[in-house]
């Protein structure tokens, strides 16, 4: 994730018993293995609903569904049971989509929890049955870019009760939006 997200990668050393600095033993691991205060209570609030199926929805066309839906994975990798797989079905035709909602069932029934993240549905209709299939779904939004409207009818289109909630991206800045570009263009 961008270094502005708003779901921000964090460690802080742990302390030892007797307050005394930590010592080399101690120290932490790194920040790949530890997620952030902010994306571990997220990972609890989803984990609260008994999900195995999450789909991560953008309120528009363009808002970062990919980075929430890494931001979960890592959230959840200190805890491997059950395993956790990320589906990337952006870009699904509506042909594929039965397939993929069949193959994510598959995975659960095998005991996987599985996260898919998938394209707006306000552009991209063909996602819907992904996450109608889902179990509970997360709205990702990009402050001063989801339009109200778009997030409603995102809302409307998937069940307002099937959103356990959402999360919030800053506006990326000209020179973060520059670096997507050129990161698309490279083989």
């Amino acid at each position: 994730m961008g270094d502005d997200a708003s779901l921000r990668y964090t460690v802080r050393a742990p302390m030892s018993a007797d307050s005394s600095p930590p010592t080399p033993a101690e120290e932490t691991p790194p920040a790949s293995a530890v997620p952030s205060p902010e994306l571990s209570r997220l990972w609890f609030a989803l984990d609260r609903r008994a999900w195995s199926y999450l789909v991560v929805v953008p309120a528009h066309p363009g808002a970062p569904a990919q980075d929430a839906a890494q931001a979960l994975m890592d959230a959840g990798a200190p805890y491997p049971e059950p395993p956790l797989r990320l589906v990337d079905a952006t870009g699904i035709e509506p042909a594929g989509a039965p397939r993929m909602v069949q193959e994510v069932r598959r995975r659960v029934e095998q005991g996987e929890r599985v996260v898919v993240v998938i394209d707006s549905l306000i552009t991209h209709p063909a996602s819907l049955p992904l996450a109608l299939a889902a179990d509970t779904a997360l709205l990702v939004v990009t402050l001063g870019e989801t339009d109200f409207g778009s997030a409603q009818k995102t809302l409307a289109l998937v069940g307002e009760d099937r959103f356990a909630g959402s999360v919030t991206f800053p506006r990326p800045t000209k020179k973060q939006k520059r670096a997507d570009a050129a990161k698309k263009k490279k083989p």
